[in-house]
């Protein structure tokens, strides 16, 4: 009887211990990419300013300051880019690069072919942006995290590409715009306090409409706070994503 206990109080151990690891546990690994960053730098002779990379994707990319790409729609040079030349992490960021292969009303998920922007398109499912809602941007030798916390289709001509100088009112209509127009609520406050990053790519999600970009938007993560998961809800304006990803035609 005596030993019976003892297994028992043993499971009950290793089950806690289980679950403490779980809670505890980031979702979302961290690795250093100043390194890699340097490398570039000196392997291409490039001034890269900065490096992303995106949870669940195959996102891991140098950026580039625009003015000094020679040519931005190589499609054998893949990288990322700014049209600000920001030396360390400014309130807001904006980062932009191609999607030449997953432009459909059905993107992609995960496949090996797709480079630079491409598989950012995964986010316009609701499985996938619950799943994995970080990016790491690293910048002036830090890595920084960012959670997502909106994931939209822009009317191009409506981004900012030169955003890093708001105004805390700016970044507050900004922030306010964005959590109205996602497809997807995060419960993940945000303010204009925050540090803010924005991920952009082209789309023909909506067929022969090309005025629309795909826009991932995150904040910094704050001191002390747990890189833990968010709860993320669909919201209405969702069900005409699903409509058209089913094969109806409608507005964005």
């Amino acid at each position: 009887m005596k030993k019976k206990w003892i297994f028992i109080l043993v499971g009950v151990i290793l089950i806690a211990f289980v679950l403490v690891v779980r809670i505890y546990r980031p979702v979302y690994q961290v690795k250093d990419r100043t390194e890699k960053l340097e490398k570039f730098r000196s392997v291409e002779k490039q001034k890269a300013m900065a490096w992303i990379r995106v949870a669940g994707t195959n996102i891991d990319l140098p950026v580039m300051y625009y003015d000094i790409v020679e040519d931005i729609s190589d499609p054998t040079y893949d990288i990322a880019w700014s049209y600000t030349n920001d030396k360390t992490l400014p309130d807001k960021s904006t980062v932009f690069s191609h999607n030449v292969l997953n432009v459909s009303s059905n993107p992609l998920i995960g496949d090996k072919n797709h480079r630079r922007f491409e598989q950012l398109m995964a986010y316009i499912y609701y499985d996938f942006a619950k799943d994995n809602q970080y990016i790491q941007y690293t910048i002036n030798n830090k890595n920084y995290l960012f959670k997502i916390y909106g994931v939209s289709f822009v009317q191009t001509d409506e981004i900012e590409s030169d955003s890093s100088n708001r105004t805390k009112e700016e970044l507050k209509k900004y922030i306010q715009d964005v959590k109205k127009d996602s497809y997807f609520q995060y419960d993940t406050d945000v303010d204009s306090q925050d540090k803010l990053l924005s991920l952009v790519t082209c789309t023909r999600f909506f067929g022969s409409d090309t005025s629309y970009s795909f826009v991932v938007d995150a904040r910094l993560l704050r001191k002390n706070e747990r890189a833990g998961k968010s709860k993320v809800v669909e919201k209405d304006n969702y069900k005409k994503i699903r409509k058209i990803m089913e094969g109806e035609k409608e507005d964005a």
